[in-house]
C-alpha cells in the first residue's frame, strides 16, 4: 500500500462512486492480483490500465501522474509511501473514469502522485487507487481464489449462519484503518486491516524478542511468519509479514511507536472476509460460505 503522511491544503471533495449502481443487489468485478495485491481494470480518460483496490487511501481515487494524462495539477502537499518513497500531492480537475467497464462517478477535483516507484512491481499500466470512501458504500469482499471483487446490497445479518466462521467489531477513525484488537501468542497489540498492504508488523525490539522466544516469530530478518494469530475468538494459520522496527527509521506512521500489526492482502488472501463499514463488521466467512459460490 502506498499509504501517505501529508497534510492537505485543499480537499478533492467527496461523490457517491457506486461500485455497486442502484438497482443492483451484486456485482462481482474481475480483480487481478499482482505481487499478493488485487487490481481492477479500469479507463481513465479513454486510457486503459489496473488502479489497486485499497482501503488505506482516504479518498475515492489517488491516480498515478506518471501513467495518466491530466490536467495541469495544484500542489497540495507533500508527504512519504507507506515504504519510505516521498510523494507531492496534487489537486486535478476529473477525469472521466471507468471501473469494469462501467461509469465510476468521482468528485470534481481528485489527487495524484507520480507513482513510477509502484510501477515497477505493478506494471506501466498502474493508474492509482480506489480507496475507502468507494470501497465502503456497500458490503464487500475479495474472493481471491476466483480472482473477483464482490458488492453486495445485503449486509452481514442477511448471511446464513452456517456461512459464518466469525465476527469482529472494528473502530473507525478519520482517515484510519478498520482496527481491532489481536492476540499473538501471548501478546495483544491492535491489529488494523489493509488490502492495500502485504502484511506488516511494527515492534518495538523487547516485543520482537518476545515473540521470537515464545516462537510467535520466526524466520526474517525482514519477512517473517506470524504464528499464534487470534481475531475475536478465531485461531489462523501463520501469515508472512514485514516486520518494522516501531519509532525506527522505516516507521511512518503517525500513531507512535507502539506495537502493532497491520493484516493485509496476504492475510486476506487465505481467510474470505466481508467488510462492512455500516455496521463496523469483519465478517470471516467459512470456505463454504453461498456468497463464495462461482
Amino acid at each position: 500500500m502506498v499509504k501517505l503522511a501529508v497534510t492537505l491544503m485543499l480537499l478533492a471533495g467527496s461523490a457517491s462512486a457506486q461500485l455497486l449502481p442502484n438497482g443492483q443487489d451484486r456485482r462481482d468485478i474481475a480483480i487481478e492480483v499482482i505481487d499478493g495485491r488485487a487490481l481492477v481494470a479500469v479507463t481513465v480518460d479513454g486510457q486503459n490500465g489496473l488502479m489497486m483496490l485499497d482501503n488505506g487511501t482516504p479518498e475515492t481515487v489517488m491516480l498515478n501522474r506518471d501513467a495518466v494524462d491530466l490536467p495541469v495539477g495544484q500542489e497540495v502537499g507533500r508527504g512519504n509511501a507507506a515504504s519510505g518513497q516521498p510523494v507531492m500531492v496534487m489537486l486535478h480537475n476529473a477525469p472521466a473514469v471507468m471501473v469494469g467497464g462501467l461509469p465510476f462517478a468521482v468528485p470534481d477535483h481528485v489527487t495524484s502522485g507520480n507513482f513510477a516507484f509502484v510501477e515497477e512491481g505493478f506494471s506501466a499500466e498502474f493508474m492509482g487507487f480506489i480507496g475507502s470512501p468507494a470501497l465502503a458504500e456497500a458490503s464487500f469482499l475479495l474472493d481471491f481464489p476466483r480472482n473477483r471483487l464482490i458488492l453486495l446490497r445485503a449486509g452481514p445479518q442477511d448471511l446464513a449462519p452456517a456461512d459464518v466462521r466469525g465476527r469482529i467489531v472494528f473502530s473507525i477513525w478519520e482517515e484510519s484503518l478498520p482496527t481491532s484488537v489481536v492476540e499473538v501468542g501471548q501478546t495483544a497489540m491492535l491489529s488494523d486491516f489493509d488490502t492495500g498492504d502485504d502484511g506488516t508488523i511494527y515492534l518495538q525490539d523487547e516485543t520482537r524478542a518476545t515473540l521470537i522466544a515464545d516462537g510467535s516469530l520466526t524466520g526474517g530478518p525482514e519477512t517473517m511468519v506470524l504464528s499464534g494469530l487470534r481475531l475475536g475468538g478465531m485461531d489462523f494459520e501463520p501469515t508472512p509479514v514485514r516486520v518494522v522496527e516501531a519509532g525506527g527509521p522505516e516507521d511512518f506512521r503517525t500513531s507512535g511507536a507502539s506495537d502493532s500489526l497491520r493484516l493485509g492482502a496476504a492475510f486476506l488472501a487465505q481467510n474470505p472476509v466481508l467488510w462492512d463499514f455500516a455496521s463496523t463488521e469483519l465478517v470471516f466467512l467459512t470456505s463454504t460460505a453461498l456468497v463464495l459460490a462461482p
